[in-house]
C-alpha cells in the first residue's frame, strides 16, 4: 500500500450541500472518523475545503467556514487548508490575501456551479489574483460554468497560475475527456487534474489519462464525505499503469505542486 497526499476533500458540516436524505447524513463525518479513515488507507495528509463555503448561506457563513478551517489545519499535523474564493463575495479576497501567508494553506478553491458563476465571465479577476500572490488553484470542474476548456485561455494568460481542474472524467455533457484535453491544450503545461470524480472508477479512465498525459499531470483526491476513500485509493493502487506512476499520482505531483507547503509524506 502506497502512502498518499488527499489533494482534494471536504470536511464539516453537509447540511448545506444540494443532497437528499439519507445520502446527505452519509456524508456526516467527524474529524476524528475521517483521520481513522485515513489512516487505514496510509494518506497521510489532506488539503480540505470547508463544506459550508462550498455551497455558502451567506458572505459571513464563507468567511467563518475559511477561518474554522485555519485553525484546523494549525492544529493539525496532517491537515491543509484550501481557502475558499468566492469572486461574488469580495471580502473573500481579502481572507485569502491573509490565509495564503500561512504555510499550511495549500491554494484556492473555487467553485463556479456552487457559487453560481461561469468561469470565463470571473476567470480574469480570479487567475490574476492568484497569479499576483503566487496561489495554485483548485477548481471544481466539468459542469456549466466550469468547463476545463473555459480554463485554457486563462492559463494560457496567466503562465504563473497552476491550476487543478478537479474529477478526471467529470463531464455534464457525458465526454469523460474534458480535464485531459485541457492539459494538453495549455501552452505553458500548468493545467492539472485530479482523480477525485466518482468516474475514475471507469474501466481504463486513469490508464488513459497516464498515457495521454503523463502521471506528473494528474493527483490523488478523493472528494471525501462524498466517496468512499478506500474506494478510490484502490482504484489507483490497482491500476494498470507503472509503480513510478502511481506514486506520482499519490503523492509526486502533489509535492512537485504546493513544494515546502506540504510536509513529506
Amino acid at each position: 500500500m502506497y502512502n498518499a497526499i488527499d489533494i482534494h476533500g471536504h470536511f464539516g458540516d453537509p447540511s448545506c450541500f444540494p443532497q437528499k436524505g439519507l445520502e446527505k447524513e452519509f456524508m456526516r463525518l467527524d474529524l476524528e472518523q475521517l483521520k481513522a479513515e485515513y489512516d487505514r488507507q496510509q494518506v497521510t495528509a489532506a488539503c480540505l475545503s470547508p463544506m459550508e463555503a462550498i455551497f455558502p448561506a451567506d458572505e459571513i457563513t464563507l468567511l467563518c467556514a475559511n477561518d474554522y478551517m485555519a485553525e484546523l489545519a494549525r492544529t493539525n499535523d496532517w491537515l491543509y487548508q484550501w481557502v475558499v474564493v468566492d469572486p461574488l463575495l469580495p471580502a473573500s479576497y481579502q481572507q485569502a490575501e491573509a490565509l495564503l501567508q500561512e504555510r499550511k494553506c495549500a491554494g484556492v478553491k473555487i467553485h463556479p456551479d456552487a457559487h453560481g458563476y461561469p468561469i470565463r465571465e470571473w476567470g480574469d479577476e480570479i487567475f490574476a489574483f492568484c497569479q499576483e500572490h503566487g496561489a495554485v488553484l483548485e477548481t471544481h470542474s466539468g459542469e456549466p460554468m466550469s468547463m476545463p476548456e473555459d480554463m485554457v485561455p486563462l492559463a494560457d494568460k496567466y503562465p504563473g497560475v497552476r491550476v487543478i481542474a478537479s474529477h478526471l472524467g467529470c463531464g455534464s455533457d457525458g465526454c469523460v475527456e474534458h480535464q485531459v484535453r485541457a492539459i494538453q491544450a495549455a501552452k505553458h503545461g500548468n493545467i492539472y487534474t485530479d482523480v477525485s470524480s466518482v468516474r475514475s472508477i471507469l474501466n481504463h479512465l486513469v490508464e488513459w489519462a497516464v498515457d495521454q498525459v503523463t502521471a506528473d499531470k494528474l493527483l490523488f483526491g478523493t472528494d471525501t464525505p462524498l466517496h468512499h476513500i478506500a474506494m478510490m485509493k484502490q482504484r489507483v493502487e490497482y491500476a494498470n499503469i507503472p509503480e513510478a506512476a502511481k506514486q506520482a499520482i499519490f503523492s509526486g505531483s502533489a509535492l512537485r505542486l504546493l513544494g515546502d507547503r506540504l510536509a513529506p509524506c
